[in-house]
């Protein structure tokens, strides 16, 4: 038998360190999808034979299937991971899954509870993020929960981008 056919399983909490850094999404910024994420050896098992970290990344089974194709190469798997780590690092994944969803957005504004802008504080301090705000006062149980409207200024898109490697 060789060792092909006897992998061990990837240890779980080497397993859930890789899933926790990518939100549980496909770390390829341009997909994120969470449907049925698995972890993928960036240089295959067949020629590591070693479950480890710096090698292992979430992938959706279509961006899977094009890292196994060479469609998503190796070099820009790697990349990928480090600009991911670098991100996590830096924001939490909420944030991090803002930015993302904001700038598939085009630019156009969505809504925003103003009671949670709280979450957003260090991007929105870090100018990411422009905050609109409507006209009309409402609240909720005392919190203020008066609309505004939230989209990536220019910063903030140049930030996803370099991510994204784009």
């Amino acid at each position: 038998m060789n060792k092909e056919n006897t992998r061990p399983p990837i240890p779980a909490d080497l397993k859930r360190r890789i899933l926790v850094e990518a939100g549980h999404r496909c770390a390829i910024p341009q997909c994120r999808s969470l449907v049925g994420v698995d972890i993928h050896h960036i240089v295959p098992w067949s020629q590591c034979h070693k479950h480890e970290y710096a090698n292992l990344i979430a992938l959706c089974p279509n961006c899977h299937r094009m890292a196994h194709d060479g469609t998503i190469d190796r070099k820009a798997q790697f990349m990928y991971k480090d600009k991911l780590r670098l991100a996590h690092d830096q924001f939490s994944r909420f944030e991090v899954d803002f930015l993302f969803d904001c700038y598939r957005q085009r630019g156009k504004a969505v809504p925003w509870p103003s009671f949670l802008l709280v979450l957003l504080n260090r991007i929105m301090e870090l100018g990411f993020v422009n905050v609109q705000r409507g006209n009309m006062m409402m609240s909720i149980g005392g919190l203020d929960n008066s609309p505004v409207y939230l989209s990536l200024s220019e910063s903030g898109m140049e930030y996803v981008r370099s991510v994204m490697g784009a």
